[in-house]
């Protein structure tokens, strides 16, 4: 094959342009011959290819020509004429741009076309995966990076792994097992394995979950310490966040049950609500700081701001109420000291169906007991009562300026009744087991009376009381009768006399 060759020199490069009859021609620094497949064959170590550059304006004057190609300066991108209009490379584009993307539909869209998860990494971790065949969707910086599309039976042969969704950098990251989990935000349920059907929504929400079953967590830290417990609901920062094996609890409320570990069915509402509880179970808390000086009791019940217990441990004792405080088991308060009335539209009662009564003893001491009771009239000092009592509980709370005028409201009320300790002397003195009189049984708790129960020694006083009428009235009547037989007696008498004064006078 003959060639002709053409040497053209500027300056110290030597540019060969090499041409074959086969119509090849090669433009390069190397004298090398044309690609044999290319009609015109550049090469350089150095330097690039320009092409034409025209203006919007100039590249529109420009007639349709299929093919042509030119750098246009007003749009700084490079546009092709398809013919009968121009169009920018990028807009014939198929990859997926950085500077957005229009007119993605069914046929346009970014994705897959196979039964394949879609992938996404940052920092070669992946950050987001969508798989069709296990329904796991992945999204943030290293989440679920175990839930592979493989499938992985548990120790039952049961397919596991599926329906879990995470939102968020470390979300589900080493979930293998677990399913219909669902986590958003940072670290939340990071540690799950095999739980399923939990909820974590937060900074570190459940992070430390590795086989709780149906657990709901909503705010920062909320759950964050539980492992196994199984069906708790947290709602709020920091709510259940030292909670590990504690089950089927409830908290609503900054910090509510923060402290429990493995009490179960627990119920806290209100910031702070039972936030040193432990270990206890069967607790309700309704109210900000309610329950908060609880640790492990069982079974109480507070209702109100601040409606507490006056030590731990107790069980089945209930305060209802802002600020009222129970101090101890087995017993209800209804109130602070600062309310001045308790009312209800009927009276309270207690249950008396003999069926159930036992042991029944008519040992009720009347008079001797009521005689040496003394009523008196007196003032409480409330706030000095409640102060006590917050004392014994821990809380500090201060007083708010609408409780200390109920406080002034209820100490100026000038009461009636009687002072307990003296009850309890009375009773012990007539040998009455007297059930009115609720004795402390630490220095820590103070007396109390049943009113109510005053009502039996009363009526046995009564009874007493008749029984002495009656037999005095038996008396009475006795005499009343020995004076009718005198007055008749003397009625006689005065005749006989009458009779003998008329004999003397016959004489």
């Amino acid at each position: 094959m003959k060639k002709n060759l053409t040497c053209l020199f500027a300056g110290a490069l030597s540019l060969c342009i090499t041409t074959s009859f086969a119509q090849n021609v090669a433009i390069n620094e190397d004298g090398s011959a044309p690609n044999p497949n290319a009609i015109l064959d550049v090469k350089s170590f150095t330097k690039g290819v320009l092409i034409p550059r025209v203006s919007t304006a100039g590249r529109l004057a420009i007639p349709n020509t299929k093919g042509l190609m030119v750098y246009d300066t007003t749009t700084s991108l490079f546009w092709y004429n398809t013919g009968t209009a121009w169009q920018s490379f990028s807009q014939g584009a198929t990859g997926w741009l950085l500077t957005g993307n229009s007119g993605t539909d069914t046929t346009n869209f970014i994705g897959t076309t196979d039964n394949k998860p879609l992938l996404v990494k940052v920092n070669n971790l992946l950050s987001g995966r969508i798989d069709p065949k296990k329904n796991n969707t992945m999204w943030g910086y290293n989440a679920g990076p175990l839930m592979t599309d493989s499938i992985l039976p548990d120790s039952a042969g049961h397919v596991r792994g599926v329906s879990n969704t995470a939102l968020g950098a470390y979300a589900l990251s080493v979930n293998l097992y677990g399913e219909s989990n669902t986590a958003t935000g940072f670290r939340s349920l990071k540690q799950n394995t095999y739980g399923i059907g939990n909820t974590a929504n937060g900074f570190n929400a459940l992070m430390n979950n590795v086989s709780g079953w149906e657990n709901t967590a909503i705010g920062t830290r909320t759950l964050a310490s539980n492992t196994t417990g199984d069906i708790n609901t947290g709602i709020g920062t920091d709510v259940l966040s030292a909670n590990t094996t504690g089950g089927f609890n409830m908290a609503a409320g900054y910090a509510a049950l923060s402290s429990n570990i493995s009490g179960f069915q627990n119920t806290a509402i209100g910031a702070k609500a039972m936030a040193l509880h432990k270990l206890g179970n069967f607790n309700t808390a309704i109210g900000a700081s309610a329950l908060a000086s609880d640790i492990n009791g069982t079974n109480n019940t507070a209702l109100g701001a601040a409606a507490n217990v006056s030590k731990d441990s107790l069980t089945n004792a209930t305060a209802v109420g802002a600020g009222a405080i129970v101090n101890a088991s087995n017993k209800v308060r209804i109130g602070n000291s600062a309310v001045t009335v308790i009312e209800g539209q009927v009276p309270f009662t207690t249950p008396s169906d003999g069926r159930f009564k036992y042991h029944v003893q008519e040992d009720v001491k009347g008079i001797d007991f009521i005689m040496q009771l003394r009523p008196v009239t007196y003032q409480f000092d409330v706030k000095r009562f409640d102060d006590q009592q917050r004392h014994s509980s821990g809380d500090a709370s201060s007083i708010n300026n609408v409780i200390q005028a109920s406080y002034n409201e209820a100490a100026a009320i000038r009461r009636s009744g009687f002072i307990a300790q003296e009850v309890e002397k009375a009773a012990d003195a007539s040998g009455y087991n007297f059930s009115g009189i609720i004795k402390p049984k630490t220095e820590q708790e103070h007396y109390s009376l049943s009113y109510e129960s005053f009502v039996v020694p009363l009526v046995k006083a009564v009874q007493e009381q008749q029984k002495i009428i009656a037999a005095q009235n038996q008396k009475i009547a006795g005499l009343q009768q020995d004076i009718q037989t005198l007055a008749a007696l003397k009625q006689q008498v005065a005749e006989l006399n009458q009779l003998v004064q008329s004999i003397k006078q016959t004489k």
